[in-house]
């Protein structure tokens, strides 16, 4: 994302930044602090009216993990089910969890957290799009409509994400919330 906002962003020293990166002089950190620097600035705010160079750190660190093939984006491929234990002596329930390992196991919830990651890519990309292009307000609130609908999403928390947590394969799900352990 960081190469696409670099071509399109209008600065003048982005096509000189990006044969600095294209040479392997700038590192994807040194380039994501250029644009910081230089850029992020003029974008106002991310989801939740924190600084946008606050919500891309966050974003960018939530989703380095999965750049590469590694074992927390095989975690992604595993399906979760839970199932119910007999009753206890004093009527409660108990659930235990089973992971099943199969190839193309689907899980609904991974499913829709997937979901939301692609809208949150779009979104970054369509607010990235919508700063190149001062003068297409229609297209700004937009994508102000799909970051408003992306903030209140129940997966989720708000300006309070935890988004070294925000995409771990595993999640639970308790009384219809999904807690991030």
């Amino acid at each position: 994302m960081s190469i696409i906002e670099l071509g399109i962003c209008g600065h003048p020293d982005a096509e000189a930044t990006l044969h600095k990166w294209e040479a392997d002089e700038l590192t994807p950190g040194k380039l994501r602090a250029w644009l910081q620097a230089n850029v992020w600035p003029q974008y106002g705010t991310g989801l939740w009216n924190e600084h946008w160079s606050d919500f891309m750190r966050e974003f960018a660190s939530a989703i380095q993990p999965y750049a590469h093939y590694s074992s927390p984006l095989l975690q992604w491929q595993y399906r979760l089910h839970h199932v119910p234990l007999p009753s206890n002596d004093d009527g409660s329930k108990e659930l235990s969890t089973v992971i099943e390992l199969t190839p193309r196991a689907y899980d609904a919830q991974k499913a829709t957290r997937i979901t939301l990651f692609h809208g949150l890519i779009s979104y970054v990309l369509g607010r990235i799009v919508a700063t190149s292009r001062p003068d297409d307000a229609e297209f700004r609130q937009l994508v102000e409509r799909v970051g408003d609908a992306l903030g209140k999403s129940r997966y989720l928390d708000g300006h309070a994400t935890n988004w070294s947590q925000q995409f771990w394969a595993m999640v639970w799900d308790r009384r219809g919330g999904t807690i991030l352990e």
